[in-house]
């Protein structure tokens, strides 16, 4: 006897298929009927908002997504602390360059006043000296406003990339408290940095002073020991970069989180880390110098304004807009860009310990017990 043929997937006679979307399945919203789904059911990934990077080993294509989204996830935090803290250093470089400029300025004046004044000696060094002091003040209050920073947004990064939201004041707390740690820190690197780059380029530079003479026995060694010089503070950067995060998120101190990030990049792990975050600032320093260069731009048009429109007595006025605008254009520059960085670097911390220490194995339970406390409140 023949029956009654039916479609593949149907039960038969005029009974209705069931609903792809309410069989308890891994996509279902919600069960038939209409009726909300259970507290204690199965978790469903189509209702978890996206973290900042996936809990497994990434690709470097996911460490530059991360260092992107954090816009997305916490845009107005990150922003906002990296705005007060670098606005502070800026203020204070800001400063500090326009005053090592003013007896320069002054003489440049003189000059144009009276072409046959020639600058004395003496004022030669002390512009020399003020440039010198000026550019020393200036890298220090850039490298402390970083560790700054980098502490703030490594505690706010970690926490997207869980699930665990960190609040603001949580983040300005982390900042206080680990804040001078990180200085000491970068301090410290930055000291390790200066000898390497001295005793080297030193060495190279030994020849031409002892024979005083620019010949090629004394060019190429200074030549030689200023790109072993860069290549050996290229290493140290690269050893070192994971410092900062190590001591925020492993509760080290300096000289913990210095022998953790060393730990880190040794032997062949190095060369990812390396690879990565020269990409992550290579692209961060190409962005800035576009934003602070159409600044620089505004700000010499400025500049050549007030002297025109002052027969050219006006110099120091001049220089005052040009320093100014010059400086609010690596301001707006680096504190825009400063969350891609850190949150990149968090990446490469992160992604480094899930490949070598199985992190992603902690980071996935505490990822849980986020969720397992957002679903009880």
């Amino acid at each position: 006897m023949s029956t009654q043929w039916t479609a593949p997937g149907t039960s038969g006679g005029n009974e209705p298929s069931p609903s792809p979307t309410s069989d308890g399945g891994p996509f279902a919203t919600e069960p038939a009927g209409g009726r909300p789904a259970p507290q204690g059911g199965p978790r469903r990934e189509l209702v978890q908002s996206m973290p900042l990077f996936p809990l497994r080993p990434l690709g470097v294509g996911e460490i530059l997504g991360a260092a992107v989204r954090i816009y997305r996830l916490r845009a107005k935090s990150v922003l906002g602390v990296a705005a007060a803290v670098y606005g502070v250093a800026f203020v204070i470089m800001t400063f500090a360059t326009g005053a090592s400029m003013v007896p320069m300025i002054g003489d440049m004046q003189a000059t144009l006043e009276d072409p046959d004044a020639v600058p004395t000696g003496m004022s030669n060094v002390r512009d020399g000296v003020l440039m010198v002091v000026s550019s020393v003040v200036t890298m220090i209050i850039t490298m402390l406003s970083a560790s700054l920073v980098t502490v703030a947004l490594t505690r706010v990064a970690m926490g997207e990339a869980v699930g665990s939201h960190v609040t603001t004041a949580e983040m300005w707390a982390t900042m206080r408290r680990k804040g001078l740690p990180a200085v000491g820190v970068s301090l410290l690197i930055g000291l390790l940095t200066t000898v390497i780059f001295v005793v080297l380029f030193g060495v190279g530079m030994l020849p031409l002073i002892l024979l005083e003479e620019a010949t090629v026995l004394t060019v190429v060694p200074m030549v030689l020991g200023l790109v072993a010089a860069v290549l050996c503070m290229l290493w140290l950067w690269a050893r070192t970069v994971l410092a900062v995060p190590a001591l925020v998120l492993e509760d080290v101190g300096i000289l913990g989180a210095l022998r953790r990030s060393f730990a880190m990049t040794r032997g062949r792990r190095l060369w990812r880390v390396l690879g990565t975050a020269l990409l992550l600032y290579l692209l961060y320093s190409f962005t800035a110098q576009v934003i602070a260069g159409m600044f620089t731009m505004v700000a010499f048009v400025l500049y050549m304004v007030v002297l025109l429109v002052t027969s050219f007595e006006g110099m120091l006025l001049g220089m005052i807009v040009l320093t100014v605008i010059t400086m609010l254009g690596s301001y707006a520059a680096t504190f825009l860009l400063a969350p891609f960085l850190s949150a990149g670097f968090v990446a490469v911390y992160a992604d480094n310990r899930m490949r070598h220490d199985a992190w992603d194995i902690e980071l996935t339970r505490r990822a849980r017990e986020a969720w397992d406390g957002a679903e009880a409140r």
